[in-house]
């Protein structure tokens, strides 16, 4: 019982059912130790704390209505849900040729006599119409972290140089020193230049500082959907010919993964879906007191794990503090460079756990 009851808490809690990725939204509670293990007394109590603690159903009623506001503004070209069951974290997936061009990293409307796509009360492109969303839910949370992820396909780009020297400023820290000048390098900082372009304008249409990531995450997206990935050195290699040089065999097929576009060219690995940036939005709604305590007094760590099936069984508990979506900011890595990505923090932003947003996200393996 008390086993099934601690795994119970990581099920999701709160919130009307929304499309969206499966995923927990409460702490993430491990079964009872070993006898040999000290129990973990102080986590269960700091877990009871939370589940006694209130979160106003007018927090997630606003979440909910603000959700609905985004989808409206951008849904034409962005895809809205909610990770989980509760409305205190979206996943935000934009990817088409009319927001990132194939090689660029600036929005559509950013050069002059260029039309935004996209457009909203205060906004010229998709991000800064998801920050006014955002924005109407300042006052009803205790903070708003944003994690943004930059992708590219496999199409290198024809400038070795290319770099975004007026968005790497800032941040806790540059992104890169310097610039490696070959073509693969400049594909790798061309995903973080997306998602720099996007966090400077989601910030714009939020008008006020929030914890803020940007990930540039190259080509991993691709990488692990692209069928037949021979198809893609196939194209490398005829790229790298000289004259005279035999030509290789005919290419082997290969599929972009949807949405497609007419110039999807997958056996050189160019793919329309794999030019966006997917948005990790958390709030972290404020408690507004608590209820009764615990029937039972005692600090024995049996009675502290009664105390804690006691809560996780109220009706009410949907609305807890538990509902509060876990963190991405704290833990994790405080590095410009994790593996072949660029990541960068605003600042006062802690480290960044960059395994939980990709997982958030869904951008591992198909």
């Amino acid at each position: 019982m008390r086993v099934a009851l601690l795994l119970a808490l990581a099920v999701p809690c709160g919130g009307t059912a929304y499309e969206g990725a499966a995923g927990p939204t409460t702490p993430e509670i491990v079964a009872a130790p070993a006898p040999s293990d000290p129990p973990p007394t102080e986590r269960m109590r700091a877990l009871e704390q939370q589940c006694r603690e209130t979160i106003p159903g007018t927090t997630f009623q606003e979440a909910a209505r603000a959700l609905s506001q985004v989808r409206a503004s951008i849904g034409r070209y962005c895809s809205v849900a909610l990770v989980g069951e509760t409305p205190l974290e979206w996943r935000v997936s934009c990817g088409a040729d009319a927001l990132f061009e194939s090689g660029r990293y600036a929005l559509s409307g950013d050069t002059e006599g260029s039309p935004p796509v996209v457009t909203c009360d205060g906004g010229r492109n998709a991000f800064a119409c998801l920050g006014r969303g955002l924005r109407s839910m300042l006052p009803h949370v205790a903070r708003v972290d944003v994690a943004v992820v930059g992708h590219v396909d496999q199409q290198l780009p024809a400038n070795p140089r290319l770099d975004c020297p007026e968005l790497t400023s800032g941040w806790q820290a540059s992104p890169w020193s310097r610039a490696q000048q070959t073509r693969e390098a400049a594909n790798e900082r061309l995903a973080w230049c997306r998602a720099a372009r996007s966090s400077q304008a989601l910030a714009e249409g939020l008008g006020s500082s929030v914890n803020v990531t940007a990930i540039g995450n190259a080509s991993g997206w691709l990488d692990t959907r692209l069928d037949r990935p021979a198809a893609v050195e196939h194209a490398r290699v005829l790229e790298r010919l000289r004259e005279g040089d035999p030509v290789p065999e005919a290419s082997p097929r290969a599929f972009c993964p949807t949405p497609g576009s007419a110039s999807d060219e997958p056996a050189a690995g160019k793919c329309q879906s794999a030019r966006r940036v997917d948005v990790l939005v958390r709030l972290e709604a404020r408690p507004t007191g608590t209820d009764t305590g615990c029937s039972r007094p005692g600090a024995t760590p049996e009675d502290v794990l009664f105390c804690l099936e006691e809560c996780a069984a109220r009706p009410a508990q949907s609305q807890s503090a538990l509902a509060n979506p876990h963190a991405f900011f704290g833990s994790g890595s405080t590095e410009t460079r994790v593996g072949n990505r660029f990541v960068t923090r605003s600042p006062g932003a802690g480290a960044v756990d960059v395994a939980r947003i990709e997982e958030r996200l869904g951008l591992g393996g198909r």
